[in-house]
């Protein structure tokens, strides 16, 4: 258990003793000075923690960018994959096609010429 704070003045500091002098000559009160030394402090550990954050979220872009190139050749490499296939059954379609439209123009071929034999 923590002993509590004492109200009391502290007998190693006179009365008598001068306080700081700012740069304009006044006195600034010991208080004042031991206030703005902490907040010096915590400044500087506020810019280093800025720094380490930043640094943090640095690394993590590169890491979230990493992984979104990979995916991005992934679905590239996928989509080329796609695109191949369609082209090759677009391909077997149109071999189809081509060889029933020549059968059918053969057909007709073989109708007209029967149609000026029977004329």
């Amino acid at each position: 258990m923590k002993p509590m704070a004492s109200n009391r003045a502290n007998p190693s500091i006179s009365l008598n003793e001068q306080a700081p002098l700012s740069d304009s000559g006044k006195q600034v009160p010991a208080a004042l000075s031991m206030m703005m030394d902490s907040m010096t402090s915590m400044v500087e550990r506020a810019k280093i923690d800025l720094e380490n954050v930043d640094q943090r979220a640095r690394a993590d872009l590169e890491n979230i960018d990493q992984r979104a190139r990979k995916d991005v050749a992934l679905l590239d490499q996928r989509a080329r994959e796609d695109i191949q296939k369609i082209d090759q059954k677009a391909r077997k379609d149109i071999a189809i096609l081509d060889q029933r439209a020549r059968a059918d123009h053969d057909l007709l071929r073989k109708v007209r010429k029967a149609r000026e034999l029977t004329s």
